[in-house]
């Protein structure tokens, strides 16, 4: 049997509906990683937000973060690691521009630090998670503390009207040729502001060539639109079961059971 490549996704997918990693899921990640397996977490939650799952599943891989943009393995080199960025003038530029386009917070990040206007978090907790409330880990996103690009902004606005207003200011003054402008959907008025042409399967690309694997040994699992570009691209690209029916059209498997029935764990547990 052939070294595998297995990205996760953690929302929804590795992760229980409570957010939490169930004993059997870090079981079976364990095992098959002392298999010799790569397993790896592909995830759009900036570093801050996933290292702590990272050391709990027992992990020694890369980790990507920012839906492709970062790879790098936690507090240690690899020779692979990448970093895509976004202008840090579009933050600056949408906060000059706040009051006329209904922006309510902005949160530029990196790997390292992350850089917010405000520490009112979004009153939805699934949005809140996203947008820092500590200062005490947190600078104030102004010109004196933000001096490098980042690899992420985060948008919240104030309403969803506003959201597509600001899609299309962001788009049409930088270019979809340097920048993609993501919005949340599900009712959630927050935009994601990636580097162009970078999503999932960026970063799974990058672990297949640095681990030397066959393309028929890659699988991928996700359950939501933004693990599209990774399910796609994976020779076993495999949705959840509580996934998105857009997604699952185009899955090459679907799990028998949830993210709240250790439907990861148990279809590892087929592949090994």
């Amino acid at each position: 049997m052939g070294r595998k490549l297995i990205g996760i996704d953690l929302d929804s997918t590795t992760l229980n509906d409570a957010g939490e990693v169930s004993a059997a899921t870090q079981q079976m990640v364990q095992k098959m990683q002392q298999a010799g397996h790569v397993v790896a977490i592909v995830t759009g939650r900036p570093v801050r937000l996933s290292t702590d799952i990272y050391r709990q599943l027992g992990l020694v891989s890369p980790m990507i973060n920012f839906n492709g943009a970062l790879g790098g393995i936690p507090n240690t080199a690899w020779e692979h690691a990448y970093s895509y960025q976004v202008d840090r003038e579009i933050a600056f530029d949408l906060l000059e521009n706040a009051a006329d386009m209904a922006i309510k917070a902005v949160v530029a990040e990196n790997d390292a630090d992350v850089w917010t206007n405000s520490l009112i978090a979004p009153k939805n907790p699934d949005e809140a998670f996203f947008f820092p409330q500590k200062d005490d880990t947190t600078h104030m996103l102004d010109r004196l503390n933000l001096k490098h690009n980042i690899n992420s902004i985060l948008i919240e606005a104030q309403n969803e009207t506003h959201q597509n207003e600001i899609q299309q200011y962001v788009t049409n003054r930088y270019g979809a040729d340097r920048v993609t402008v993501k919005t949340w959907g599900a009712k959630s008025p927050v935009l994601e502001i990636v580097p162009a042409g970078i999503a999932k399967d960026t970063g799974l690309q990058i672990l297949q060539h640095a681990f030397d694997i066959n393309k028929d040994d890659v699988y991928a699992f996700g359950d939501e639109m933004n693990d599209y570009e990774m399910i796609d691209y994976a020779t076993h690209g495999i949705v959840m079961k509580n996934g998105n029916n857009a997604l699952k059209a185009i899955a090459n498997d679907i799990t028998e059971y949830t993210n709240d029935e250790d439907g990861l764990a148990k279809y590892l547990a087929k592949i090994i």
